[in-house]
């Protein structure tokens, strides 16, 4: 999960929605897919701002919860965290 988050924010890509439905895990070997980026959004930098709620309770960074200015590359990471 952490390599494919990786490739996906090195394409500069923030998934927004990162959870346990959205991670399939192959059952006889193979590659983890992310899946589900129908709210992601393709950003300049790592540190660009978005402001919107967006995602799943309990996954969401806790400022994406609050609809503060986030940061959605540091928010998938939190998503990915609680995921794990």
């Amino acid at each position: 999960l952490v390599e494919g988050v990786a490739f996906m924010h090195s394409q500069l890509v923030a998934h927004m929605d990162i959870k346990p439905p959205n991670v399939i895990i192959p059952t006889k070997g193979g590659r983890l897919s992310i899946i589900d980026f129908s709210t992601a959004h393709r950003v300049k930098s790592e540190k660009q701002r978005y402001r919107g709620v967006v995602g799943t309770t309990g996954y969401m960074a806790p400022e994406v919860e609050r609809g503060d200015a986030c940061k959605p590359i540091l928010a998938d990471l939190w998503s990915c965290g609680r995921t794990l």
